[in-house]
């Protein structure tokens, strides 16, 4: 199911997980764009104490990626004012070091040590990390139902 989010007034953080019945979910999957907000840090600690197996997922990392391509493309204008665009290899060291920024501020601002970048537009979903987000959630349900 896809639940209306933590912290709002129709669904307020005080009693989103007992409405909800999120401790009986077998897994719990907490996406965000941007950053996780408190009420969803919150929620993956109960989650958490409910011994419900839970995946933090940053979505939309196809758009951080084109944005810093665009800003490596922009810095390459030579004298005469001509744009040059990144090779493959460059694009792909470019996406490669975003997604790596983007772990790297999950694991120290919020301690996370696993989050999953991924694109939800059909044709990136075998990009990233969506095929092992896949995985992990499958082994963790079949574990949580042995």
């Amino acid at each position: 199911w896809d639940l209306p989010g933590a912290g709002t007034p129709k669904f307020p953080q005080a009693t989103y997980l007992k409405r909800m019945g999120i401790r009986y979910f077998d897994v719990a999957i907490l996406v965000t764009s941007s950053r996780f907000t408190e009420a969803e840090l919150m929620l993956a600690q109960e989650l958490q104490r409910f011994e419900v197996p839970y995946f933090m997922v940053r979505n939309k990392v196809d758009v951080d990626i084109e944005s810093e391509i665009v800003k490596e493309e922009e810095s390459l204008i030579d004298d005469d004012g001509e744009e040059h665009e990144l090779t493959s290899v460059q694009r792909a060291a470019v996406a490669k070091q975003t997604i790596q920024c983007i772990k790297d501020y999950f694991r120290i601002e919020y301690g996370l040590e696993k989050v999953y970048c991924v694109s939800a537009r059909r044709k990136l979903r075998k990009d990233y990390d969506f095929p092992s987000l896949e995985c992990d959630i499958l082994e963790a349900i079949r574990i949580q139902r042995g």
